[in-house]
């Protein structure tokens, strides 16, 4: 299918080049430090001058020159007159008068291209909202103002906001554009404060419109994915309607209560149970909330359009994954900290779920309780109910072990674990050893508290302690729990070819200092599966590099594997789709198979962890394009390369068993 066809196909018919060029007249912040020349303006201009600028702009007469030069009807005043003014006012817009029509040039190849794929494309400047309606397609420069500050960046972002606003159920494919290469350091910020989808939004700078195919490619993303953009699109436009009237009505519930009925629930159950009234009140909102967010018909009817989502085909990463999916998944295994406030009993200095950590790490006497180590925690897994009502004389826990979030550690095994929790402001894991069982008195409870000694540093939802608590109690699965998201670890990407003698030669690649990422999920069977995603630019400047190359300056014996690169583009797809490394040691190449080589190309490239070691002899016919993966910057609970590659080759459960 052409890229003219595929558009047609997903309905994406009319675009619309949004840039402050297309404006017939500028704006004062358009000549931003200009000063000088405004000067000499004013000092050169005539009485008749002054009177044609007075009639031409009679709301700025009275005003100082330093007013006039920031106010926007004067500055059109000038422009409209400046063939009349004698050419004094040549020098306040040749700058601008360059820029202008540097920015039209690229606004004409996009035109031209958006009408060659069969787009009926239309220009406009700043005042761009009402034409935003009814297109698909949105073209935006990063910058409105020839000034390009922050300034400028916040009034492009505003407006695009005020367009989107408009049709957040039906929001526009977004290409943002700029000359400027900060573009790739605003991205991200202008696509989420727009309120923008990520695989509805790419990038280009507009040099690149003069390089054939840089801005097919951007359109081909964008049309590829955009049903599932809208799918997703709408979902969180109905959860954010809906969550916003599904708070109301719950305060609306909440308010009906009047105080006499709180001291009611006070006596017959609170002061029965050991709960405290606020605890209990925010429990209460906690399940009111979620029920009215159920009952809300087009966030169900949403989020079954978004059931028949696909794996099979979605947009490659513009950036490389971080650790948000943890974070996420933090929020749904506890407590927010603010919330430890509200004690969980009235009687107790514990709850159900609190996750308690010895002082010793701060130099405490917490060591002596039990010989607990500075990485140890505990659980209290008594009944909520037993301990509300102190009906039980020991309170029990299991000890857990705090971890780094690394790759061996976010595993999909059946043990007990708490895949991401925050403890002390950083992100851990913790493993639950259901074997070892403890019970404290209640006074060596409330001493140790008392003391400093043990601390409550976390509280795990109800949901995650019951499963924990099962999983002591009988050995029992999780059931109908969330299961742990994939994770995703930060690394950098390098690219050789072969030379003549075999030895790697570097690819100077575009973007090499965008990081990649290493996503760890499981396959059907629960095993660990690692795939290699590389950032779009990377992908693009891969095939960029590799296309000049003389195969007559590369091994012979790696020109066929180098040709079916260049030519079938199955590397840069297989890169941004995600790559297999599951097989991947330390200190070895990995072959990287073709899917339609055939015999006589079943491997196309090599990938190593690190270093760049030495190509054998019997791998130079595999080494089409070499990629050698590297760990970037640490940072906290993020983990380093070593950390979630098995140097040995054991299985991770075999690891695990020798923590």
């Amino acid at each position: 299918m052409t890229l003219r066809d595929l558009l047609a196909a997903r309905g994406v018919r009319r675009a619309l080049i949004v840039d402050d060029a297309c404006d017939e007249t500028p704006l004062a912040a358009d000549l931003a430090g200009k000063e000088g020349d405004w000067a000499t303006f004013a000092a050169d201009l005539a009485p008749e001058h002054r009177e044609m600028l007075e009639r031409e702009a009679p709301e700025t007469v009275g005003m100082s020159f330093d007013e006039q030069m920031t106010d926007d009807r004067y500055v059109a005043a000038v422009w409209r007159l400046r063939d009349q003014l004698d050419g004094l006012a040549d020098s306040v817009f040749e700058a601008y008068d360059a820029q202008r029509a540097s920015d039209m040039e690229y606004v004409r190849l996009a035109r031209e291209r958006l009408e060659a794929l069969g787009l009926e494309t239309a220009e406009c400047g700043r005042n761009f909202e009402d034409r935003a309606k009814d297109v698909e397609l949105i073209l935006i420069d990063l910058y409105f103002g020839g000034a390009q500050n922050e300034e400028a960046f916040n009034e492009s972002r505003r407006r695009l906001t005020k367009a989107v606003q408009q049709r957040r159920d039906n929001p526009p494919l977004v290409l943002l554009m700029s000359r400027s290469e900060r573009i790739y350091d605003r991205r991200d910020a202008f696509r989420d404060e727009v309120g923008l989808v990520d695989s509805g939004f790419r990038i280009l700078l507009k040099p690149d419109l003069r390089i054939a195919d840089r801005l097919d490619r951007q359109l081909e993303r964008l049309a590829d994915n955009r049903p599932d953009t809208l799918k997703l699109a709408r979902f969180l436009n109905a959860l954010e309607n809906g969550v916003a009237e599904a708070a109301h009505r719950t305060l609306s519930v909440m308010r009906r209560l009047k105080l006499s009925d709180v001291g009611q629930i006070q006596q017959l159950l609170l002061d029965v149970e050991g709960e405290p009234v606020g605890s209990y009140l925010v429990d209460i909102f906690d399940r009111v909330l979620q029920h009215e967010i159920e009952r809300d018909s087009d966030i169900i009817d949403a989020a079954i359009a978004v059931n028949d989502l696909t794996s099979a085909r979605h947009p490659p990463p513009f950036v490389a994954g971080s650790p948000q999916l943890q974070q996420v998944v933090e929020r749904t295994l506890s407590q927010n900290r603010q919330r430890l406030r509200l004690p969980g009993s009235a009687g107790s200095a514990v709850g159900f779920g609190d996750v308690l950590r010895s002082s010793a790490v701060a130099g405490g006497d917490g060591a002596r309780l039990y010989d607990l180590k500075e990485d140890d925690v505990l659980v209290v897994l008594t009944p909520a109910c037993d301990l509300q009502r102190g009906l039980v004389p020991r309170v029990m826990l299991i000890s857990g072990k705090l971890g780094s979030i690394e790759r061996l550690q976010w595993s999909y095994a059946q043990d007990a674990r708490t895949p991401a929790i925050d403890i002390g402001g950083e992100l851990r894991w913790i493993k639950w050893n259901v074997k070892h069982v403890l019970t404290l008195s209640w006074a060596e409870l409330e001493q140790a508290l008392a003391s400093g000694a043990l601390e409550v540093v976390a509280r795990l939802r109800e949901a995650h302690a019951l499963e924990i608590q099962q999983k002591m109690l009988a050995g029992l699965g999780r059931v109908g729990l969330v299961a742990p998201m994939p994770a995703t670890f930060s690394v950098s990407i390098e690219a050789y070819v072969l030379d003549e003698a075999g030895a790697p030669q570097s690819l100077e690649v575009p973007h090499l200092n965008d990081e990649a990422v290493v996503w760890v999920g499981r396959d059907k069977d629960g095993k660990p599966v690692r795939r290699l995603v590389a950032t779009e630019p990377f992908c693009d400047g891969l095939d960029e590099a590799l296309a000049p190359i003389d195969t007559a300056r590369i091994h012979a014996s790696a020109r066929p594997a180098l040709n079916y690169v260049r030519g079938s583009g199955e590397l840069r797809r297989r890169l941004s789709g995600g790559l297999d490394i599951t097989a991947i040691k330390q200190d070895g190449w990995l072959k990287v198979p073709t899917e339609n080589g055939g015999q006589q190309v079943p491997d196309m490239a090599l990938v190593v962890l690190n270093g760049l070691p030495e190509v054998e002899r019997r791998l130079q016919a595999k080494g089409g394009v070499l990629l050698v993966i590297r760990e970037v910057h640490r940072q906290v609970g993020v983990p380093s390369l070593d950390d979630f590659v098995d140097p040995v080759g054991a299985q991770d459960d075999e690891m695990e068993q020798g923590e």
